[in-house]
């Protein structure tokens, strides 16, 4: 797992990563969602409650932040997280209290992109913060050549356009280890 940016609150980062940890290793108890390969519609409960949750997480929803910082919090939240090889990623805008931040997130095993999305939304939701897909795609990570691609798109999700142009800014913008980012928005 690759980080980027300098992380303000140490504790709330690794209470965040303690969250995706745990979340992780229930997940093998349970059912793994499905979704079409060819149009990205959910094949099962665990793959419509990802997107169920996903449509309480957009504009309009209501969460409650009550007492939370949450400009600590999302200044805590590293920008970029990818993992090493060839992953789906998505583009996320966290949103909380009038503030936003674009995160990038890919993550090792984890095979659709409602996946990607409902991990990172799990560990915002109980500080009341929302996060919605801007888009989504592949990236491959190749720390041995310090190499970074973004290219295709998200089935359930959507082509967004610019989102691989605008995940690689990110990237460069805030990986601090020099990989050289390309991007397209062919494949899948």
């Amino acid at each position: 797992l690759t980080r980027a940016g300098p992380p303000r609150m140490p504790w709330t980062v690794l209470f965040l990563e303690l969250i995706f940890f745990v979340r992780m290793a229930s997940a093998k108890r349970r059912i793994r969602p499905k979704f079409d390969e060819e149009t990205g519609a959910p094949l099962n409960s665990a793959a419509r409650a990802i997107l169920e949750r996903h449509a309480l997480d957009l504009p309009g929803g209501s969460i409650s932040t009550g007492d939370v910082d949450v400009g600590v919090i999302l200044d805590s939240i590293p920008t970029v997280e990818i993992a090493e090889g060839t992953w789906k990623y998505v583009q996320m805008e966290v949103i909380a209290n009038g503030l936003s931040k674009t995160l990038v997130r890919s993550y090792q095993n984890v095979l659709y992109h409602a996946e990607v999305y409902d991990v990172m939304a799990a560990q915002l939701r109980p500080y009341g913060i929302r996060c919605r897909v801007v888009g989504g795609g592949r990236i491959r990570l190749d720390s041995a050549r310090s190499e970074v691609e973004v290219y295709g798109y998200s089935k359930t999700f959507g082509r967004h356009p610019g989102c691989n142009e605008r995940t690689a800014e990110i990237i460069r913008d805030h990986m601090t280890s020099g990989h050289k980012v390309t991007w397209s928005d062919s494949g899948y």
